[in-house]
Protein backbone atom coordinates (compact mmCIF):
# COMPACT_ATOMS: atom_id res chain seq x y z
CA UNK A 1 0.00 0.00 0.00
CA UNK A 2 1.19 3.54 -0.80
CA UNK A 3 0.35 5.18 2.00
CA UNK A 4 2.09 2.93 4.26
CA UNK A 5 5.08 2.93 2.07
CA UNK A 6 5.08 6.89 3.16
CA UNK A 7 4.75 6.23 6.44
CA UNK A 8 7.41 3.73 6.72
CA UNK A 9 5.06 1.02 8.38
CA UNK A 10 4.64 -2.49 7.21
CA UNK A 11 1.24 -3.85 7.12
CA UNK A 12 1.81 -6.96 8.71
CA UNK A 13 2.16 -4.45 11.82
CA UNK A 14 -1.53 -3.23 11.87
CA UNK A 15 -3.03 -6.67 10.72
CA UNK A 16 -4.10 -7.38 15.03
CA UNK A 17 -5.88 -3.78 14.78
CA UNK A 18 -9.05 -2.85 15.03
CA UNK A 19 -9.70 -1.29 11.01
CA UNK A 20 -10.79 2.16 12.31
CA UNK A 21 -7.57 2.53 14.40
CA UNK A 22 -5.25 1.59 11.32
CA UNK A 23 -4.36 5.21 10.42
CA UNK A 24 -4.01 6.50 13.72
CA UNK A 25 -1.42 3.96 14.57
CA UNK A 26 -0.11 4.03 11.34
CA UNK A 27 0.85 7.85 11.31
CA UNK A 28 1.83 7.29 15.18
CA UNK A 29 4.62 4.76 14.28
CA UNK A 30 5.81 7.33 11.56
CA UNK A 31 6.05 9.99 14.30
CA UNK A 32 8.01 7.59 16.74
CA UNK A 33 10.28 7.44 14.16
CA UNK A 34 10.68 11.38 13.53
CA UNK A 35 13.89 12.37 14.99
CA UNK A 36 12.39 15.36 15.49
CA UNK A 37 9.89 13.97 18.47
CA UNK A 38 11.35 13.50 21.67
CA UNK A 39 8.58 11.60 22.70
CA UNK A 40 9.15 9.47 26.31
CA UNK A 41 7.08 6.61 27.30
CA UNK A 42 3.89 8.23 29.07
CA UNK A 43 3.26 10.42 25.96
CA UNK A 44 2.82 7.29 23.91
CA UNK A 45 0.54 5.72 26.53
CA UNK A 46 -1.44 8.83 27.07
CA UNK A 47 -2.00 8.87 23.50
CA UNK A 48 -3.56 5.07 22.83
CA UNK A 49 -5.15 5.71 26.47
CA UNK A 50 -7.00 8.41 24.44
CA UNK A 51 -7.92 6.10 21.49
CA UNK A 52 -9.83 3.70 23.36
CA UNK A 53 -12.53 6.22 24.20
CA UNK A 54 -14.58 5.20 21.42
CA UNK A 55 -14.17 1.75 21.25
CA UNK A 56 -15.32 2.08 25.28
CA UNK A 57 -18.18 4.30 24.63
CA UNK A 58 -19.34 1.85 21.89
CA UNK A 59 -19.31 -1.08 24.34
CA UNK A 60 -20.86 0.48 26.91
CA UNK A 61 -23.93 2.03 24.75
CA UNK A 62 -24.43 -1.26 23.05
CA UNK A 63 -27.95 -2.66 23.09
CA UNK A 64 -28.59 -5.88 25.11
CA UNK A 65 -28.78 -7.03 28.61
CA UNK A 66 -25.96 -6.23 31.25
CA UNK A 67 -22.76 -8.10 31.75
CA UNK A 68 -19.73 -7.91 33.51
CA UNK A 69 -17.67 -6.72 30.65
CA UNK A 70 -19.73 -3.63 29.77
CA UNK A 71 -19.52 -2.64 33.55
CA UNK A 72 -15.77 -3.23 33.50
CA UNK A 73 -16.21 -0.86 30.40
CA UNK A 74 -18.52 1.52 31.93
CA UNK A 75 -15.59 1.97 34.83
CA UNK A 76 -12.93 2.55 32.84
CA UNK A 77 -14.88 4.98 30.26
CA UNK A 78 -16.04 7.20 33.51
CA UNK A 79 -12.39 6.91 34.99
CA UNK A 80 -11.54 8.69 31.45
CA UNK A 81 -14.10 11.61 31.64
CA UNK A 82 -13.20 12.00 35.22
CA UNK A 83 -9.33 12.75 34.06
CA UNK A 84 -10.41 14.81 31.62
CA UNK A 85 -12.70 16.76 33.96
CA UNK A 86 -11.57 20.59 34.03
CA UNK A 87 -10.42 21.37 37.48
CA UNK A 88 -9.55 25.03 39.23
CA UNK A 89 -7.43 25.65 39.32
CA UNK A 90 -5.64 23.89 36.29
CA UNK A 91 -2.54 22.31 36.44
CA UNK A 92 0.39 23.94 34.25
CA UNK A 93 0.75 23.16 30.88
CA UNK A 94 4.29 21.37 30.60
CA UNK A 95 5.42 22.87 27.68
CA UNK A 96 7.54 19.64 26.44
CA UNK A 97 4.85 17.87 26.47
CA UNK A 98 2.72 20.43 24.88
CA UNK A 99 5.52 20.22 21.77
CA UNK A 100 5.41 16.25 21.60
CA UNK A 101 1.76 16.33 21.14
CA UNK A 102 2.08 19.17 18.86
CA UNK A 103 4.53 17.05 16.42
CA UNK A 104 1.81 14.00 16.95
CA UNK A 105 -1.08 16.31 15.32
CA UNK A 106 0.99 17.85 12.93
CA UNK A 107 1.84 14.08 11.71
CA UNK A 108 -1.71 13.38 11.75
CA UNK A 109 -2.72 16.25 9.75
CA UNK A 110 -0.37 15.72 6.88
CA UNK A 111 -1.31 11.92 7.61
CA UNK A 112 -4.69 13.12 6.81
CA UNK A 113 -4.22 15.06 3.79
CA UNK A 114 -2.32 12.39 1.68
CA UNK A 115 -4.53 9.21 2.85
CA UNK A 116 -7.11 11.33 0.98
CA UNK A 117 -4.74 12.17 -2.08
CA UNK A 118 -4.37 8.56 -2.42
CA UNK A 119 -8.48 8.43 -2.24
CA UNK A 120 -8.57 6.96 1.27
CA UNK A 121 -6.95 3.69 1.38
CA UNK A 122 -7.25 3.50 5.07
CA UNK A 123 -10.81 4.57 7.13
CA UNK A 124 -10.58 7.94 9.00
CA UNK A 125 -11.72 7.99 12.56
CA UNK A 126 -13.78 10.26 14.34
CA UNK A 127 -11.34 12.69 14.95
CA UNK A 128 -13.39 14.31 17.80
CA UNK A 129 -12.92 11.01 19.65
CA UNK A 130 -9.32 10.34 18.57
CA UNK A 131 -7.90 13.09 20.26
CA UNK A 132 -8.78 15.12 23.72
CA UNK A 133 -5.84 17.27 24.36
CA UNK A 134 -7.04 17.72 28.32
CA UNK A 135 -7.02 14.11 28.72
CA UNK A 136 -4.00 13.49 27.39
CA UNK A 137 -2.07 16.07 28.88
CA UNK A 138 -4.02 14.96 32.09
CA UNK A 139 -2.89 11.22 31.66
CA UNK A 140 0.78 12.59 30.99
CA UNK A 141 0.94 14.30 34.93
CA UNK A 142 -0.88 11.27 36.49
CA UNK A 143 1.03 8.25 34.87
CA UNK A 144 4.33 8.68 35.65
CA UNK A 145 3.26 8.83 39.60
CA UNK A 146 0.95 5.95 38.84
CA UNK A 147 1.64 2.54 38.94
CA UNK A 148 1.31 1.59 35.95
CA UNK A 149 -1.49 0.82 32.89
CA UNK A 150 -1.83 -2.03 33.46
CA UNK A 151 -3.55 -1.26 36.97
CA UNK A 152 -6.24 1.29 34.96
CA UNK A 153 -6.66 -1.00 32.19
CA UNK A 154 -7.57 -4.04 34.91
CA UNK A 155 -11.44 -2.56 34.86
CA UNK A 156 -12.47 -3.32 31.47
CA UNK A 157 -10.64 -6.74 30.10
CA UNK A 158 -11.42 -6.15 26.01
CA UNK A 159 -10.02 -2.64 26.33
CA UNK A 160 -6.75 -3.82 27.63
CA UNK A 161 -6.13 -6.58 25.41
CA UNK A 162 -6.88 -3.58 22.20
CA UNK A 163 -4.37 -1.18 24.01
CA UNK A 164 -1.82 -4.28 23.99
CA UNK A 165 -2.64 -4.33 20.19
CA UNK A 166 -2.35 -1.02 19.96
CA UNK A 167 1.06 -0.52 22.10
CA UNK A 168 2.79 -3.76 20.58
CA UNK A 169 2.20 -2.35 16.87
CA UNK A 170 3.74 1.17 17.80
CA UNK A 171 6.51 -0.32 20.17
CA UNK A 172 8.24 -1.90 17.31
CA UNK A 173 9.06 1.53 16.02
CA UNK A 174 9.42 3.31 18.94
CA UNK A 175 13.31 4.00 19.46
CA UNK A 176 14.76 1.98 22.18
CA UNK A 177 15.27 4.99 24.58
CA UNK A 178 11.78 5.24 25.57
CA UNK A 179 11.68 2.13 27.28
CA UNK A 180 15.40 2.79 29.42
CA UNK A 181 14.79 3.33 33.27
CA UNK A 182 14.49 7.25 34.15
CA UNK A 183 17.73 8.39 34.66
CA UNK A 184 18.97 12.00 35.62
CA UNK A 185 20.07 13.81 32.37
CA UNK A 186 23.13 14.86 31.41
CA UNK A 187 22.64 18.71 31.32
CA UNK A 188 21.26 18.41 35.41
CA UNK A 189 24.31 16.56 36.03
CA UNK A 190 26.35 19.05 34.40
CA UNK A 191 25.00 21.52 36.25
CA UNK A 192 25.10 20.05 39.56
CA UNK A 193 29.07 19.27 38.80
CA UNK A 194 29.85 23.08 37.35
CA UNK A 195 27.97 24.44 41.13
CA UNK A 196 30.06 21.20 43.00
CA UNK A 197 33.25 22.81 41.35
CA UNK A 198 32.06 26.33 42.04
CA UNK A 199 31.29 25.56 45.53
CA UNK A 200 35.02 24.72 45.36
CA UNK A 201 36.60 27.12 44.18
CA UNK A 202 34.64 29.54 45.91
CA UNK A 203 36.01 28.18 49.06
CA UNK A 204 39.61 28.41 47.70
CA UNK A 205 39.41 32.02 47.07
CA UNK A 206 38.09 32.83 50.49
CA UNK A 207 40.99 30.69 51.88
CA UNK A 208 43.86 32.39 49.82
CA UNK A 209 41.88 36.04 50.50
CA UNK A 210 42.44 34.84 54.06
CA UNK A 211 45.90 34.35 54.11
CA UNK A 212 46.80 37.27 51.75
CA UNK A 213 44.98 40.55 52.60
CA UNK A 214 47.07 42.85 54.33
CA UNK A 215 44.88 44.77 54.93
CA UNK A 216 42.67 41.97 57.04
CA UNK A 217 43.46 43.68 60.52
CA UNK A 218 41.57 46.79 59.23
CA UNK A 219 38.27 45.13 58.52
CA UNK A 220 35.45 46.41 60.99
CA UNK A 221 35.70 42.66 62.54
CA UNK A 222 39.47 42.96 63.66
CA UNK A 223 39.01 46.25 64.44
CA UNK A 224 36.32 45.77 67.03
CA UNK A 225 38.70 42.48 68.59
CA UNK A 226 41.23 44.92 68.63
CA UNK A 227 39.29 47.57 70.27
CA UNK A 228 38.70 44.94 72.96
CA UNK A 229 41.57 43.65 73.37
CA UNK A 230 42.91 47.03 73.84
CA UNK A 231 40.51 47.56 76.63
CA UNK A 232 41.06 44.65 78.48
CA UNK A 233 44.74 45.49 78.86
Amino acid sequence: MLLLEALKVKQVVLESIPTFLKWPIAVTCYWLQSTEAKAKLHHLQALLLGMLREPLHAIVNSPGTEDPQRGGAKMLYEELCQVKAPMRPGPRVDLDTAHVFCQWQSCLQMGLYLNQLLSTPLPEPNLTWLYNGSLVHRLCQQLPASSSVESLLSLCPEAKQLYEHLFNATKSYAPAELFLPKTKSKSKKKRQKKKVASLGTTADAKHWYDRSNRFGPLMPESLEEHVENSELE
